[in-house]
């Protein structure tokens, strides 16, 4: 496994952190204000903390088949990916 890949695997560590912690802020929300609004920010981010654990585990079950030239991808796709979950979480907690 390259560099690049484990790159990829601690951004998606950081994505999974990132959006569970954006779930327990909607979750306390939609308790709160139990609205359509506050639901579908709820599912939306546990949709995506189920598609970023799946991303992990291919990572750690598929890494073998990854071949070097989709490294810059991968790294790519899940560090902006990060980069936008960061942006989210700034903009939920002010």
């Amino acid at each position: 496994m390259g560099l690049l890949m484990w790159g990829a695997v601690a951004g998606a560590v950081l994505n999974i952190v990132l959006t569970a912690l954006l779930a327990s802020v909607y979750a306390r929300n939609a308790r709160k204000v139990p609205t359509m609004f506050t639901a579908g920010l709820l599912t939306f981010a546990v949709l995506l903390l189920v598609g970023n654990a799946v991303t992990l585990w291919s990572f750690a079950t598929m890494m073998p088949v990854y071949t070097a030239g989709l490294e810059p991808y991968v790294i790519t796709y899940t560090w902006a990916q990060a980069a936008g979950l960061l942006a989210l979480s700034v903009v939920t907690w002010k």
